[in-house]
C-alpha cells in the first residue's frame, strides 16, 4: 500500500497530531507496563514492540499500553537473506493490525500517539535501521550496511525505545519525526 505521508512539522498531518512534536505525558503505570514487558523479553532473547495511546480531549496525556507480538524471528524463518536479523536485534509487526487499530483508536476517541520497542544490551537510541524502516525508507540490505531515510512516518506517531539488560531497564527516550531526521524529545512521567 502506497501512503502519502506529509514530512514536515509545519503540515496539517502534524498540527492534528499534537503528539508528534514530542513533550508528552506518560503515566508512570503505562512505562512500567512496557518496562514488565521489555524485562520479559530480554528474558525470551527478544525486543518488544507495542503502542501506547491515550484520550483525544488531552493530547499529549498517554494512559494506555498495548502489546504486540514482535514477528521478527518468522520473518527471518521465512526469508533469512531479506530479514537477516533476529527478534535479538530487530522488531517487526503485522502493519494491517496495527493500521486496523491506529483507524479503531482514533474512532473510540484514544488515538494510539506512540509506536514503542526495546532494544536487548543497548542503548535507547533510534538506530539506522529502525531510523529507515520507521521513515518508510531503505532499511540496510545485510549487516553492517546502512539504510536510507524515507520520507517520513507511515502513520502520525513519536517513538519510545526502551534499553532492557541482564540487570533490568536502565533508559526510556522518545523520539519524533522532524521533518528530516528523528530526534530525541523530552517527556514527562506523571501518576
Amino acid at each position: 500500500m502506497t501512503r502519502n505521508v506529509p514530512t514536515s512539522p509545519e503540515t496539517p498531518w502534524a498540527k492534528g497530531h499534537p503528539w508528534t512534536g514530542g513533550h508528552l505525558r506518560i503515566r508512570r503505570a503505562v512505562l512500567e507496563a512496557v518496562a514488565e514487558e521489555a524485562r520479559r523479553g530480554y528474558a525470551k532473547d527478544e525486543e518488544v514492540c507495542g503502542y501506547l495511546r491515550g484520550p483525544v480531549t488531552d493530547p499529549l496525556l498517554v494512559d494506555e499500553h498495548v502489546a504486540m507480538v514482535n514477528v521478527a524471528n518468522k520473518l527471518h524463518q521465512i526469508d533469512p537473506e531479506t530479514y537477516f536479523r533476529t527478534a535479538r536485534t530487530f522488531f517487526a509487526f503485522n502493519e494491517k493490525k496495527f493500521d486496523d487499530a491506529f483507524h479503531a483508536s482514533k474512532g473510540a476517541g484514544t488515538p494510539i500517539k506512540v509506536l514503542y520497542h526495546s532494544h536487548l544490551d543497548a542503548g535507547a537510541y533510534f538506530s539506522p535501521t529502525d531510523q529507515a524502516v520507521m521513515s518508510m525508507g531503505e532499511p540496510p540490505s545485510g549487516e553492517g550496511q546502512t539504510g536510507k531515510l524515507g520520507p517520513g512516518p507511515a502513520w502520525p506517531l513519536a517513538f519510545l525505545v526502551t534499553s532492557a539488560r541482564k540487570e533490568g531497564v536502565d533508559e526510556h527516550k522518545l523520539f519524533v519525526w522532524s521533518g528530516s531526521a528523528f530526534v530525541d524529545v523530552p517527556f514527562t512521567i506523571v501518576d
